[in-house]
């Protein structure tokens, strides 16, 4: 049973990886081993640890020895994940906290007491300030114009449009905002939106359709190639758990 959480800027998935194929996505990750060690291999290096931290775009899979695992999954417009990007490895006694934290969690009421075990992980990774790291008022509206259209398939000029710039200027300011370009956030809010329309009850059809995606086979393969999550993974069991603004 793979428990995913959806925050508004990030998600949460308690899940084994079944040798997920080398990816790489806009999310930033903290990986948890929930009851022992796991193997991560990036483009260059394999490493045995019980915790690791993975910047936006790096190259990765994880190999849990059929043990679950615990996944963050960051917005790369949030603070954590620009904090991520200059942290070190995460130390093995943390991690051992998080994933008894979260044992707690899971054996109470994990969606009440999901806030509290959040602001622990935080305190734990000595994450300076919570929230979005964008500050230009133009980009923010843009973004929350594009995540009112997403079904409509908005382009970057449609964006640029809403913010009163050129699309060139939009997209030079996206990135030097976001770290990404807007066309790589984009797909990321589209899985994002995914996932919160299956947890409102929708099918993975009706929502990967509502969310902006050309097909479910198109939300599938994107989900598998930035998450390394298939559709069976999905369909095979899940729960999922909505949480309010933190």
């Amino acid at each position: 049973m793979t428990e995913i959480y959806l925050a508004e800027d990030h998600l949460l998935l308690e899940t084994g990886y079944h040798d997920p194929q080398m990816h790489s996505h806009s999310a930033a990750h903290v990986l948890v081993g929930l009851h022992g060690d796991m193997r991560v291999i990036t483009e260059n290096e394999t490493i045995l640890c019980r915790g690791a931290l993975l910047p936006s775009g790096t190259a990765h899979t994880v190999d849990s020895f059929g043990n679950p695992l615990l996944v963050f999954l960051f917005d790369v417009t949030s603070t954590v994940s620009e904090q991520i990007q200059r942290m070190a490895a995460l130390e093995r006694g943390t991690a051992e906290r998080i994933a008894l934290s979260y044992r707690t969690l899971a054996a109470e009421n994990p969606a009440d007491g999901y806030e509290t075990f959040f602001m622990e992980v935080m305190a734990l990774l000595k994450m300076k300030g919570y929230g979005s790291r964008i500050t230009d008022e133009r980009i923010i509206h843009a973004m929350r114009f594009a995540k009112e259209h997403l079904q409509d398939e908005v382009t970057a000029g449609e964006a640029a449009e809403a913010a009163c710039l050129s699309e060139s200027r939009f997209s030079h300011l996206f990135r030097e905002q976001a770290g990404i370009a807007f066309s790589s956030w984009l797909v990321y809010r589209k899985l994002f939106d995914t996932y919160i329309k299956i947890a409102e009850g929708a099918s993975i059809t009706d929502a990967s359709l509502a969310a902006g995606f050309s097909t479910p086979s198109h939300f599938a393969t994107t989900n598998k190639r930035m998450f390394g999550i298939t559709a069976s993974d999905l369909t095979g069991g899940y729960r999922l758990h909505r949480i309010a603004d933190i």
